[in-house]
C-alpha cells in the first residue's frame, strides 16, 4: 500500500496532501521553496508510483495562495503525471484562485489548455 505523503505549511511552501485512501489530493498555500525540484521531487515520485495502481477516481485540488514561475513549471511536470493517471483513472482537477487574481486564472486556463485536461477552475 502506499503511504500518504503530507507535507505541512510554512511560509514558503505550500500543504501536501497526498492520501491513497481518501483518493483526493491537495496542494495548498504559498509555493516559492528556495529549491523547488527537491520540494516538488516526492510529490511527482509518489503520484507516479500511484499511477501503477491507482483508485477508480482521483480527484487532485490545487489551491495555492501565490507560487513563483519555478513551482508553476513543477504544476506543468505534476500535470504530466496526472495526464497518465487519467487513462486508468476518472480524474477530477480543481484549480482554485483567488478573486481578482488573474494572473492564477489566466495559468489555469493555460495548463488546461496545454495539457488538454479537464481542469476545473474555481473562483474563492
Amino acid at each position: 500500500m502506499l503511504e500518504k505523503l503530507y507535507v505541512e505549511s510554512t511560509e514558503t511552501t505550500p500543504r501536501v496532501v497526498l492520501d491513497k485512501e481518501m483518493g483526493k489530493f491537495i496542494i495548498s498555500g504559498r509555493s516559492l521553496p528556495e529549491d523547488t525540484d527537491k520540494f516538488y521531487e516526492p510529490i511527482i515520485n509518489w503520484l507516479t508510483l500511484y499511477n501503477r495502481e491507482s483508485n477508480a477516481h482521483t480527484e487532485f485540488v490545487f489551491n495555492y495562495e501565490y507560487y513563483n514561475s519555478s513551482s508553476l513549471r513543477k504544476v506543468v511536470d505534476i500535470l504530466t503525471v496526472l495526464k497518465s493517471i487519467s487513462l486508468s483513472s476518472n480524474l477530477t482537477i480543481k484549480w482554485y484562485y483567488e478573486d481578482g487574481d488573474e494572473t492564477s486564472l489566466e495559468n489555469a486556463e493555460d495548463l488546461k489548455f496545454a495539457v488538454n485536461l479537464p481542469i476545473e477552475i474555481i473562483m474563492n
